[in-house]
């Protein structure tokens, strides 16, 4: 990889009980008028069956499970890369070092991940977020350590744009580094091989930003606005398009939200790349 430097559903339990059936309690009410109800057809609620009900738990529990085994597969391909690059430099101990570091902070994203195997409910809300002060540039610059190996793999160019100044944030730099991985990682499985990818850092008003764009397959018209839907994906029989499951693009626009964030995507159509926008709530100082 050339770099160029130039500065989740939520499980849902239903309780057949708790289900209201409105025109039975009208009904009630009225016995004792004597006049016969009229059953207004807006008020009837058919209430699930148990069947349905245990679909619908295990439905959204297989979108969480789904989720969080894509994230753990992203974790295990960094520590695979940083491995690689040990096992093949001899001499270099500023590289070995640094392959290390990575492996370290890799791990330590992956035990995070089974935790949240263990108890789904730690990612769903702003709540779960474990918030520090963090400069943007320094976590972007992780991010690109640990995807150098894949972009490498295919020839990509990456350009990175990062300002002078500190872009500081009070985030969860685990969750982001999740949301830019799949960011990054997505335009370089729908781009060609030593496609050009760019990353900008920024500032607009109250917000930092991060674009990201690509010179891939682009998005249609069609896909464009269900294109942070789970599962959703492009065309996989595309040229230069790798499997996937359509999961990255819905946890990263999920992880930006729960920050009090948006992600945006852009595309020109087919053909003609794509360019997706972060925005985070930034400190001033």
């Amino acid at each position: 990889m050339q770099i160029q430097s130039r500065s989740a559903h939520e499980a849902m339990a239903v309780n057949p009980v708790l289900i209201s059936r409105p025109t039975e309690v009208k009904a009630k009410r009225l016995a004792h008028t004597g006049a016969i109800p009229k059953v207004d057809r807006q008020l009837v609620r058919h209430p699930l069956s148990l069947a349905e009900q245990l679909a619908l738990t295990y439905r959204t529990r297989d979108d969480r499970l789904a989720v969080i085994a894509h994230e753990l597969r992203n974790a295990l391909s960094v520590v695979r890369n940083a491995a690689h690059v040990i096992g093949t430099q001899q001499t270099a101990s500023g590289v070995l070092e640094s392959a290390r570091l990575l492996i370290e902070r890799q791990v330590g994203q992956m035990n995070r991940f089974i935790e949240d195997l263990l108890d789904g409910s730690r990612v769903t809300g702003p709540e779960s977020l474990q918030r520090q002060r963090i400069d943007l540039r320094v976590l972007v610059t992780q991010v690109i350590e640990g995807i150098e190996f894949d972009f490498g793999r295919r020839g990509h160019r990456l350009t990175v744009h990062l300002p002078h100044y500190p872009v500081w944030l009070d985030a969860d730099p685990g969750r982001l580094e999740q949301v830019f991985s799949n960011l990054l990682m997505n335009a370089a499985k729908y781009s060609a091989d030593r496609g050009d990818i760019a990353l900008a850092v920024g500032r607009r008003f109250d917000y930092a930003s991060v674009r990201i764009s690509d010179t891939g397959i682009g998005i249609s018209a069609e896909l464009l606005p269900c294109v942070f839907g789970l599962f959703v994906q492009a065309d996989p029989s595309a040229p230069h398009s790798e499997a996937g499951h359509g999961i990255g693009l819905a946890l990263a626009r999920s992880l930006v939200e729960m920050h009090g964030g948006v992600v945006t995507a852009a595309s020109e159509g087919l053909g003609r790349g794509s360019e997706f926008t972060v925005l985070l709530p930034a400190l001033w100082t």
